[in-house]
């Protein structure tokens, strides 16, 4: 069994960081000053706030905090509330040298869990690994 436990990412921050200011100006010089445009700004504060919580601050009840590959095509996801979830089948993959982003099933559709790791956030030589395995074709086989 592999263990790759996350942590902060400085290069989420800086995305989440990068990517809500740009959306936020766009927003202000296309809408102006109106009650829209106060509303749809905070909206983009709370979008911010949620996902650099869930993923950068790990405040979140559901943030994972550690992914465990079983080896019999099983994974577990931990999170920082102390639940887990169990006996998961990887059903995709998205992987870049700097970014890996992991995608589970459930047993409804609406339940899929997706997991994006940042190089930075994570051992580097378990996230080399990771790569390796998610780029073999017996990643997926069933």
């Amino acid at each position: 069994m592999k263990t790759i436990i996350i942590t902060r990412s400085r290069k989420l921050l800086a995305y989440l960081i990068v990517s809500h200011s740009l959306t936020l100006m766009t927003l202000l010089s296309l809408a102006g000053l109106s009650w829209l445009s106060l509303f749809a700004t905070l909206i983009i504060i709370a979008s911010f706030i949620y996902y650099a919580g869930q993923h950068q601050w790990l405040t979140s009840q559901k943030s994972v905090v550690s992914i465990n590959y079983h080896g019999d095509i099983t994974w577990s996801l931990h999170y920082s509330d102390g639940s887990q979830k169990l006996r998961l089948k990887l059903t995709g993959s998205f992987v870049t040298p700097q970014l890996v982003i992991v995608y589970f099933n459930h047993r409804y559709f609406w339940q899929g869990d997706v997991i994006t790791i940042i190089d930075d956030a994570v051992d580097i030589e378990l996230f080399r690994q990771l790569r390796v395995y998610l780029r073999s074709p017996k990643a997926f086989q069933q």
